[in-house]
């Protein structure tokens, strides 16, 4: 009688369902094909729906084919059904003495992480197999299988003989009922601890901590009849474990997240339960930061946060830290994220959180761009409150160094402090101290600046230039940037007018439909609509943000006075006296006199939002703009080329006529040099130095004929060399140890010809080499 067993196949429900399959048709075929044992897959009942966290018949088959990829441990069955299959190998050794074997771990997809314990153990069938089916896997091979036909079968044929010989072992593993299968150990956890600490030496965190308490403000929630209440930063595990830290652009988020990545990876984990000072319990940290425009995914996270580490972790280590609840997710600079891709973003790493619920997640944002309806009461809304007086001295004095320059500015800045409220409300944002620092901060003896220059320099210290977006945000494939960014003098305007406009309403509650009203300009294209420049006016400006749907608020009511003082005193249009009457302030009004005063003493002042009666001028902290490229620049002497450096404008092609001396000096240090021409120097004998010219990329040499040292290529980054003339000897043998050469153009002879004459072979593999002869 021929025997029959049973198998099922582990793997990742919904990903790749067509091409498994095939796979396991053609392999159905092969075990039919075969005089040995009779094989039959178990699967579930048509009536009952399939379990992504569990495969069907894994407690009871003879054989289970594990079908591993990055997914299968990140998101398949892998974390239950090796917790089966390694009860019934411990079951069946308690039993028989012998350790029966009843999984057989197929390569899916390649798996870069070290595999877990019982999994690389289980792992005997890949020696001996073709190297595409550890380099491709089987997914690729079943997908190009005519390509791959002959390695495909191979691997068929070594499945079935494993299977056969896996099934007539004389130790079957034992039959599990549901109870003793839902209580498995999670054994793929075995080398998770070790690897746990071997993370937590590598990893640091991005920032240091702040040297000052924060504080911050609960929300009651909709309809709560208690009001907002304030408490201290460390208590912020206890307010929930799902957080979102809303507050302006430069409020401290990171350095928050960072206070919190190193409370965890300070906790020993010794003690008893709840003795730890790690967050939540958590000692794994893992902060994500979305600046490159998107968030690794789980199997990318270690190799981003401790590069050193990642060579040994085990696969699924992340999804099981995060499924276990010992690791929590710290997520910043989502408001960096271009507009056009922050909605999938935003999908991604809610699902992320879906999928892993006891994971405990703190996300920090502006508020813009957050898909308020899908979070619900899952998170709790907690705002970074502004610095006290007190910590604004703190902070002031951990940034100074012992130096007399900076011990002058702090003294400065101190005593402007203590007599000037308004100043002292624009520091509170952590991000305003550093740049008041360095407004007053000058070489020598630090100069008393202008009130409203400091304000200007507090206000727009988190300004983002509209040319300054983030990494990854110039991919064409990323709609909704550069091309349609709202322009500076727009953004800066619309500030104005949103402060002007608000004057009577609290600065921090104010009405999403009174802010909107407020920046609606009938003129305006799609490009400033009212939600973009609301939206801009957070992520570049840094002015307001969103601590509710339906809420928009400015970092402080002082940067609301300063933003609407220079509306009203440069832009054409304000009715001032009536506004002034309408909301009587003690601070706008000497605010405006003190402007008033600047511009008619000294003209216009840089940090105004626009002269009298032209269009807005951006308000920002950065220094000017670069100066234009000049596209070719022709010189004659050394004099001219330091000249040309002591300018900084870019040049793109540099022409140097006769002899030029000091070009291995300058040519380094001169910006966006893509091509050198040298011509009429019959002294040049060499090439000057090229080596620190990192975007030099074509040389050209005119009428040298004494030129014959090209040795300089051999350590720069140049493609193209053209020489006109070559003298008639052999090219230097030097030319193929230059990494980037792929092209030289060589002039010989004294006949002139209508086409290029083809050149025999060179023996420079890397290069093409082209003559022609001319008279």
């Amino acid at each position: 009688m021929v025997p029959v067993y049973r198998y099922a196949v582990s793997y990742v429900r919904g990903r790749d369902e067509a091409w498994v399959a095939r796979f396991l048709d053609e392999l159905r075929r092969r075990l039919d094909a075969t005089d040995g044992p009779v094989f039959d897959r178990l699967v579930p009942p048509p009536a009952s729906p399939a379990e992504q966290s569990r495969t069907y018949g894994v407690e009871s088959a003879d054989v289970v084919l594990a079908l591993c990829s990055p997914a299968y441990f990140n998101e398949g069955p892998a974390h239950h059904d090796w917790a089966v299959l390694a009860l019934r190998r411990n079951l069946g050794q308690a039993r028989t003495g012998t350790a029966p074997q009843p999984a057989l771990p197929l390569v899916w997809e390649p798996v870069e992480r070290r595999l877990p314990g019982p999994v690389a153990t289980a792992d005997t069938f890949s020696a001996g197999q073709p190297p595409e089916y550890r380099s491709l896997g089987l997914a690729l091979m079943t997908m190009q299988a005519p390509r791959y036909r002959a390695a495909l079968d191979r691997v068929l044929d070594g499945i079935v003989a494993r299977m056969t010989a896996m099934a007539a072992s004389s130790a079957p593993a034992p039959v599990l009922d549901d109870r003793s299968a839902g209580n498995a150990p999670d054994a793929l956890a075995s080398d998770d601890g070790s690897f746990t600490e071997q993370f937590r030496k590598e990893v640091a965190p991005a920032l240091p901590a702040m040297p000052v308490a924060r504080t911050l403000g609960v929300r009651a929630g909709r309809g709560a009849p208690e009001p907002d209440r304030d408490v201290p930063a460390e208590l912020l595990p206890e307010l929930g474990r799902r957080i979102l830290l809303v507050g302006p652009t430069g409020a401290g988020h990171s350095t928050e997240l960072a206070r919190l990545a190193a409370q965890a990876l300070d906790d020993p984990g010794r003690g008893p339960a709840g003795a730890g000072r790690a967050p939540w319990g958590c000692r794994t940290p893992l902060v994500l930061s979305a600046r490159s425009g998107a968030l690794p995914r789980l199997d990318g996270m270690v190799p981003t946060l401790a590069p050193l580490a990642a060579p040994q972790e085990p696969a699924g280590w992340v999804a099981r830290q995060l499924r276990s609840g010992r690791a929590f997710l710290a997520v910043d600079d989502l408001d960096a994220v271009p507009e056009g891709n922050r909605a999938a973003v935003w999908d991604h790493l809610l699902r992320l959180l879906d999928a892993h619920p006891q994971a405990p997640c703190v996300i920090a944002t502006n508020g813009t761009g957050v898909p308020w309806a899908r979070l619900g009461d899952a998170f709790r809304v907690v705002g970074l409150r502004p610095l006290s007086p007190d910590g604004v001295h703190t902070l002031l004095a951990s940034l100074t160094t012992a130096t007399p320059e900076d011990r002058q500015a702090r003294a400065l800045l101190t005593d402007r402090f203590a007599t000037d409220p308004l100043l002292v409300g624009v520091a509170r944002r952590p991000a305003a101290v550093p740049a008041l620092l360095r407004a007053v901060r000058r070489p020598g003896r630090p100069m008393p600046v202008a009130r409203h220059r400091l304000l200007r320099a507090g206000v727009s210290a988190a300004w983002r230039r509209a040319s300054e977006e983030p990494a990854g945000s110039s991919d064409p494939a990323v709609p909704g940037l550069a091309a349609r960014q709202v322009p500076d003098s727009v953004l800066r305007a619309a500030s104005g007018r949103l402060a002007v406009a608000t004057l009577g309403v609290d600065a921090s509650r104010v009405p999403l439909r009174t802010a909107l009203s407020a920046l609606r300009d009938p003129g305006a294209s799609d490009a400033a609509s009212p939600e973009r420049l609301l939206a801009a006016l957070a992520d570049r400006a840094g002015v307001v943000f969103r601590p509710g749907p339906d809420t928009v608020a400015f970092p402080g009511p002082e940067v609301r006075t300063f933003l609407a003082a220079h509306h009203l005193a440069h832009a054409p249009g304000t009715s001032r006296d009536e506004l002034l009457g309408s909301h009587p302030s003690p601070e706008l009004h000497e605010l405006l006199d003190e402007l008033r005063a600047a511009e008619s003493d000294q003209g216009t002042a840089r940090s105004v939002l626009a002269q009298p009666g032209r269009p807005p001028r951006r308000l920002s902290a950065l220094g000017p703009r670069p100066r234009p490229a000049e596209r070719r620049v022709r010189v004659r002497s050394s004099a001219q080329v330091r000249a040309l450096l002591r300018a900084g404008t870019p040049v793109p092609e540099l022409c140097c006529s006769g002899r030029v001396d000091g070009l291995a000096e300058v040519l380094p240090r001169l910006p966006g040099l893509r091509s050198l021409v040298l011509t009429d120097d019959p002294e040049l004998v060499a090439l000057p130095a090229l080596t620190g010219c990192r975007s030099l990329r074509s040389v050209r040499i005119l009428r040298c004929p004494n030129l014959l040292d090209l040795t300089a290529l051999e350590s720069s980054p140049v493609m193209f060399l053209d020489i006109d003339p070559w003298p008639d000897l052999p090219l230097p043998e030097g030319l193929h140890r230059a990494p980037w050469l792929s092209r030289v153009d060589v002039t010989t002879g004294v006949r002139r010809v209508l086409a290029p004459e083809p050149t025999a072979p060179t023996g420079f593999p890397e290069v093409r080499i082209r003559r022609r002869s001319v008279s």
